[in-house]
């Protein structure tokens, strides 16, 4: 089922599609001055609702290719440098060096993986892994409190993760 799934794209596709619902996940994190303690919890947050997508939305398909599990912890640690590898090649190649910088690299890799998934999924689960992708910045953001000290005090959701999520939710607008 997974294989199916992927060989529905080019690799180069495929790379983008399961990569925005980290970049997300990333760009939400920066987005707000966090210090050490919440630039933590906004990492565990990301990581964790990525992979509740697969418990999220446990039919779709394309969100559980996306999830497919590693087969050894060799395996999982290959395909994690593999990706990180590529992503750093890409920003590199983009000359990312800023916030804003990735930010509208990631804006505009969210709108080109939902036209791919829009092409070649159900609008089911093309809506669900919108929600999915939505679903992951809003935790981000609420993972933790924005300008306090060490956690404390400070702004649960800061005005750089709302602008972020107002234009995170232009590009994933999911039809009900």
């Amino acid at each position: 089922m997974n294989d199916a799934v992927k060989d529905q794209y080019t690799e180069d596709e495929w790379f983008l599609i399961s990569s925005v619902p980290s970049m997300v996940g990333a760009a939400m994190a920066g987005a707000g001055k966090s210090g050490i303690i919440g630039t933590a919890k906004e990492a565990m947050a990301s990581m964790k609702s990525m992979v509740a997508g697969k418990s999220d939305y446990p039919e779709n398909e394309l969100i559980n290719a996306v999830l497919v599990k590693a087969d050894s912890f060799s395996d999982a640690r290959e395909k994690a440098g593999a990706y990180r590898e590529k992503a750093m090649a890409q920003f590199k190649e983009q000359n990312i060096s800023s916030p804003e910088e990735f930010n509208n690299y990631m804006l505009d890799n969210a709108r080109k993986a939902v036209a791919l998934v829009k092409a070649k999924r159900s609008d089911k689960e093309a809506n669900e892994y919108q929600q999915w992708c939505i679903d992951v910045a809003k935790k981000v953001a609420e993972s933790a409190s924005e300008g306090g000290f060490m956690g404390f005090g400070g702004e649960q959701v800061s005005d750089g993760e709302k602008a972020l999520m107002a234009e995170l939710q232009k590009v994933f607008t999911v039809m009900t």
